[in-house]
């Protein structure tokens, strides 16, 4: 059965503690308990995690659905948002399986890409790569979270960035919206 993988990369800095960081993790487990309401997702939904402060690591490789739960996310300093892309595009490369003329790959990747802050490292040679050999094969949704987050990097990665300032469940389970595996397209 094709898979539809959904990324969350997910800032884990210092200036996530606290508040922005309980709403975050509720704001996972929101879009997590809708997806499992639905029995066509829980068929097909592999969820994988990535969380970045000052480097980038894969806390949940993709996993179906109904056996993910989501983990409690470390803290770290910085937001190495540069890093944080060059390692999504390596899961991707790495995970997602390509349509071949034997194999049907699976859907088009979503990603939910959250953050609070300003990037500590170069993004521009990230933007760039993700711009022209991602941006068609996967769907970014861009959340920066409070006032303080530098939205502009956001827009330069997708035309789905949002700014979230009031981060209560309903607003993240909203997002879910945008992740309709109806008219993706194979990678």
């Amino acid at each position: 059965m094709r898979r539809l993988p959904i990324y969350f990369v997910l800032d884990v800095s210092e200036s996530m503690v606290g508040e922005n960081l309980q709403k975050l993790e509720e704001g996972v487990s929101s879009i997590i308990r809708s997806l499992r309401q639905d029995p066509h997702a829980l068929e097909t939904i592999y969820i994988s995690i990535i969380a970045f402060a000052g480097k980038s690591r894969t806390i949940v490789p993709l996993i179906e659905l109904a056996s993910f739960y989501p983990p409690k996310l470390p803290i770290g300093g910085g937001t190495s948002l540069g890093g944080a892309l060059f390692h999504l595009m390596s899961e991707i490369d790495k995970s997602v399986v390509k349509t071949t003329a034997e194999v049907k790959g699976d859907w088009k990747p979503i990603i939910y890409l959250l953050t609070d802050g300003k990037p500590t490292d170069p993004v521009s040679s990230a933007v760039t790569k993700w711009k022209n050999e991602y941006s068609k094969k996967a769907t970014l949704i861009a959340i920066a979270i409070g006032n303080f987050a530098d939205a502009s990097v956001l827009k330069q990665l997708t035309e789905h960035a949002f700014m979230l300032e009031n981060t209560n469940n309903k607003n993240f389970t909203n997002f879910r919206l945008f992740g309709n595996s109806r008219g993706s397209h194979n990678m």
